[in-house]
C-alpha cells in the first residue's frame, strides 16, 4: 500500500478530535462505540441513497470521515477518495487550461450531474409504481 495521507486541515482536524477523546477512558469508549455505531450506518445510508433520492456519494464521504476518527483504514479510504476528487477536478477543470476548455469541462459536470438526477428521478418513479400495484 501507498502512503497516502489526508489534506493538513482534515488531519488536524482528526488530531483534535483524538486528544479530545483520549482525556478520559470513559470518553475513549463512548466515541469509539458510537463511530463504530454511527459510522457503517451512515455509509449504508449513503449507499441506499444511490439508488433513492438524496446525495449518496457525500453521505458515504461523511460516514467514512466519521470512521476514520478511530480507524485507520478508514482515513485511508478517505485520503484514496480526495486524491481521486482531485484528479477529477484537474481533469475536468485544468489550471492552465484556455477558456473554452473550461467552459467544456463545466459543461462536463452539468451534463453529469444532469444525467445523475435524471437517473435517479427514473429509478425513483419505477420504484414508486412498483409499489403501488
Amino acid at each position: 500500500m501507498t502512503d497516502l495521507t489526508l489534506a493538513p486541515r482534515a488531519d488536524a482536524l482528526l488530531a483534535r478530535m483524538e486528544a479530545w477523546s483520549a482525556r478520559s477512558l470513559a470518553r475513549s469508549l463512548a466515541v469509539k462505540a458510537a463511530v463504530t455505531v454511527a459510522g457503517p450506518l451512515v455509509v449504508l445510508t449513503g449507499v441506499a441513497m444511490l439508488v433513492l433520492p438524496g446525495p449518496g456519494l457525500v453521505v458515504i464521504a461523511l460516514g467514512l470521515a466519521l470512521l476514520a476518527v478511530e480507524y485507520p483504514w478508514a482515513r485511508h479510504a478517505l485520503a484514496l477518495l480526495g486524491r481521486a476528487l482531485a484528479r477529477a477536478k484537474q481533469a475536468t477543470l485544468p489550471a492552465g487550461a484556455s477558456g473554452p476548455l473550461r467552459l467544456l469541462g463545466v459543461a462536463a459536470i452539468a451534463g453529469v450531474l444532469v444525467a445523475g438526477f435524471l437517473a435517479t428521478t427514473a429509478v425513483t418513479a419505477l420504484l414508486g409504481s412498483l409499489a403501488l400495484l
